[in-house]
């Protein structure tokens, strides 16, 4: 992988930059390999993102996770609102937007060495509780796999939560 530094002054030439004619060559998993946006707050990567999957065609499926308190006894002090507006790292958001075609990064370590943080896949079919996807690298490229529904329990807070994947919206 090649990194090359560019300063610009807006995100959308940033977006242009980086991804330029993504609806057309989105579809090229070697293209998709080699070029990444890093940003160092989630809330830029999710306008980058939300950005991103407008103009790759089909259409946007919502999924909407439910958070909750892992200890019954602090349901009171953290309600599901405050709950639903934190964005901790290596966490999904409360509202995910996906589409068929579109690549995605796995975030967690499910089946080593093929499912783990870092593969990017290509969606190939979404349902309520699983997503069928591409496997564009690694060893297992090429591979079609199902991601189930995991629970996420970040680990960085001074309570526990969960966060855990609802049926589409």
């Amino acid at each position: 992988m090649q990194i090359i530094g560019r300063i610009v002054k807006t995100q959308q030439e940033l977006k242009e930059a980086v991804f330029p004619n993504v609806a057309q060559q989105f579809i090229d998993y070697s293209w998709l390999c080699q070029i990444a946006i890093i940003a160092p707050r989630n809330e830029n990567v999710s306008v980058m993102n939300k950005q991103l999957l407008q103009e790759l065609p089909g259409n946007v499926q919502v999924y909407k996770y439910i958070d909750t308190t892992c200890d019954i006894n602090e349901a009171v002090k953290y309600p599901t609102e405050f709950l639903n507006t934190l964005e901790p790292p290596g966490v999904p958001s409360h509202t995910l937007e996906l589409k068929i075609g579109a690549p995605i990064i796995f975030l967690r370590n499910l089946h080593p060495p093929s499912l783990c943080n870092g593969t990017r896949f290509c969606i190939k079919k979404l349902m309520p509780n699983i997503i069928v996807v591409t496997i564009m690298t690694k060893h297992a490229a090429g591979e079609n796999v199902s991601i189930p529904s995991i629970p996420i329990i970040p680990s960085d807070f001074p309570f526990q939560f969960k966060r855990f994947s609802s049926l589409f919206v």
